[in-house]
């Protein structure tokens, strides 16, 4: 089985309001329901996939855009008739966001809940693994230490176990093993060499 850790931005792939997810992300979940893959999600970006979302997809350009409709109707580039159906369409959009945003929570635990996705929590041994990551010549965030410790600790657990296809897709530069320039970050890819983990740039595992 091919095994795949992702980190917050999958999350906000999957459970933003449902115009804004991306469909590569929501092919991979699928493929975990029906048994072909296993997704490993670190607990603590459950959090920061919904302060993201909350953030992120809040509904606040229909506003503006209701001026503009007011505007053009007043300044006859719109007729009344296309103005009434613009603003609709736009109550409709923040309406059916505010909705979803509403029910994040619920989302996010479907998601993490569903058939062959398991969250993994901080452990003792990932904690240990964070603080030693302190000492390595990386810049990285606290969190994406966190992040960073899950994946090395139950990637080689998984390697230990017999697995071979174990990956992590993700879109956070930080923790790519390359730079701007494509070239290697030297401590970091032997971090991932040595626990055995390949690390991909997109939600497909294609590239780079």
């Amino acid at each position: 089985m091919r095994h795949i850790f992702v980190e917050t931005n999958w999350l906000v792939a999957v459970a933003a309001p449902a115009h804004d997810r991306i469909p590569a992300a929501l092919e991979l979940l699928d493929s975990a329901r029906d048994g072909h893959v296993r997704i490993y999600i670190p607990a603590c970006c459950i959090g920061e996939a919904r302060k993201t979302i909350r953030q992120k997809f809040q509904p606040r350009e229909s506003d503006r855009l209701r001026k503009f409709v007011r505007w053009a109707v007043e300044e006859k580039l719109l007729d009344r008739e296309i103005g009434e159906s613009a603003r609709t369409m736009l109550s409709s959009f923040q309406e059916r966001v505010a909705s979803q945003l509403a029910g994040l929570n619920e989302t996010l635990r479907h998601v993490t809940s569903a058939v062959g996705v398991e969250v993994v929590p901080l452990d003792d041994a990932v904690l240990d693994m964070s603080v030693e990551l302190h000492f390595k010549e990386i810049e990285l965030s606290e969190f994406d230490r966190s992040v960073l410790a899950v994946v090395l600790i139950k990637g080689k657990s998984l390697r230990g176990r017999g697995e071979a296809d174990v990956n992590f897709c993700q879109l956070d530069s930080g923790l790519r093993p390359w730079d701007k320039r494509n070239q290697p970050r030297a401590e970091l890819t032997k971090l991932y060499d040595d626990a055995g983990v390949r690390v991909y740039s997109d939600f497909t595992l294609q590239g780079p």
